[in-house]
């Protein structure tokens, strides 16, 4: 026999007995009381044949999960005692106006903890920014992404190696974190190594953090899948998540010197959507904050020079890199001749060891050399500073090797480091060599000025700067 009026207390009552070990229920007998059970809200909507189970919170949600399986037969049961006739109602499960999973479902994906970035024991010493007029624009960014500024939360940072990106990124991150904010700070290869969520649930990523910092993000050139998700997450990103993204070299600027061209490589659509974020350039510190650097990098070594020491190291270092470079051969020096009884290290000998300093610390000009001598031989770079004798690579090698000499003031022992460690001797071969070609030979002309955009960004100032590299 059908009943034309289910009622959901009744429905409530009968769960509650089936559920309890199938007490009656009757006059003088208390149905059994099931927290899990009781704290459900039931709606029915019969025109859909649905009964709506409704969580009052997440953890209920996650209580209720192991009761499931037997809430889902008894109603069943219950259902058939009910009415004798139709189907019973299709169960759902709602939490806040949304579905939860069913348990055959997977469960959504979670960012790993260790990508999550925690300011620890620096909240009290922020990392050093580069400072000067020429960067005051992408430090007012940052600090605009920092302070969570209306419709400025996400850019793009980028420029050369050792021009402070990382350290501005860090420091940022660090602001966030103490205002109570989960952060995402890490290289943008590991990032995506380790990320779970796809085009698809790149919104879930949202509901997990609330700030994405990625560092050189040109590593994902080739890896279309990782520049999709990418492009997911600025597509989902809620308009006042702070977001940035670093990239060493130039977005889109294939005429310039410095230019990796790293995006040009990229699929169009990930690429367009981030050269559709606001973007700045960080350019090589200047003097006052390579001093800086020092004096605080001296404090954290417990390291005394005087002034006119730190001013001559600044002199000889363009980038943070190469500073760090100098600075630990300095302690190194230091602490030696501590321990034989000798004073500190003079200027000149200051001088001496910024001038045995390698390459790779005080130059990131030949880099870029390197690679575009590499592109013009279809090599890689390690080609070019191994062993290979094709002759198409050996004449790229001298080029490159010409032209570090002569733009970026490399002496021939550093040029011979920097090209595998081969014997100056070699090098000078080699750019004797190129200088007399350069009189008759038109291909050689060529792929010497196609190197020498490279470098033109890598030329040294006025005497009254120190031979300080810059722009």
């Amino acid at each position: 026999m059908t009943k034309a009026y289910i009622s959901l207390q009744d429905l409530r009552c009968r769960l509650r007995r089936r559920l309890g070990g199938g007490m009656s229920g009757g006059p003088g007998e208390t149905a059994p009381s099931l927290p899990w059970l009781d704290g459900l809200g039931l709606e029915l909507l019969p025109s859909d044949n649905v009964l709506r189970v409704i969580f009052p919170h997440r953890y209920f949600a996650r209580w209720f999960a192991p009761h499931r399986p037997a809430f889902a037969a008894a109603m069943q049961e219950v259902w058939q005692e009910i009415r004798q006739e139709g189907a019973a109602p299709r169960l759902e499960y709602v939490l806040a106006g949304q579905a939860v999973p069913q348990p055959d479902e997977p469960a959504p994906p979670r960012i790993p903890e260790a990508l999550f970035f925690a300011a620890g024991g620096q909240e009290g010493t922020p990392p050093l920014l580069p400072g000067g007029a020429r960067n005051a624009f992408p430090l007012a960014m940052a600090r605009a992404v920092a302070l969570r500024e209306p419709g400025r939360s996400a850019f793009l940072l980028y420029g050369e190696e050792g021009t402070g990106k990382s350290r501005l990124l860090r420091s940022t991150a660090q602001a966030l974190v103490r205002a109570g904010l989960r952060v995402i700070l890490a290289p943008a290869a590991l990032f995506f190594r380790h990320c779970p969520f796809t085009e698809q649930t790149a919104s879930l990523f949202w509901q997990q953090a609330d700030a994405l910092f990625l560092d050189d993000i040109q590593t994902l050139t080739g890896q279309p899948r990782c520049q999709r998700l990418l492009a997911a997450l600025l597509e989902r990103r809620p308009g006042t998540a702070p977001m940035i993204l670093v990239l060493e070299g130039g977005p889109d600027a294939p005429d310039a010197p410095d230019a990796l061209g790293t995006l040009d490589a990229w699929e169009a659509l990930p690429a367009s959507r981030v050269r559709q974020l606001p973007s700045a350039e960080l350019t090589p510190p200047d003097l006052e904050a390579r001093l800086r650097y020092l004096q605080q990098c001296c404090r954290e070594n417990a390291l005394d020079l005087p002034h006119g020491h730190l001013r001559l190291m600044a002199r000889r270092a363009a980038h943070f890199h190469g500073l760090r470079s100098l600075l630990l051969r300095v302690k190194e020096a230091c602490t030696a001749a501590c321990a034989a009884g000798a004073p500190r290290p003079s200027l000149d000998d200051l001088e001496r060891l910024a001038r045995t300093e390698p390459v790779q610390g005080r130059h990131a000009g030949h880099r870029q050399i390197l690679a575009e001598a590499a592109r013009c031989c279809d090599a890689a770079p390690a080609d070019i500073t191994g062993t290979g004798r094709r002759a198409r690579l050996v004449m790229a090698r001298q080029a490159a090797m010409y032209v570090c000499r002569r733009h970026l003031g490399l002496s021939y022992p550093e040029l011979g480091r920097a090209f595998g460690g081969r014997d100056h001797s070699t090098v000078i071969h080699a750019v004797k060599k190129i200088g007399k070609m350069l009189e008759s030979d038109k291909d050689v002309q060529d792929l010497v000025a196609r190197l020498e955009k490279c470098a033109h960004q890598e030329r040294p100032l006025g005497p009254d700067e120190g031979g300080v590299f810059r722009r």
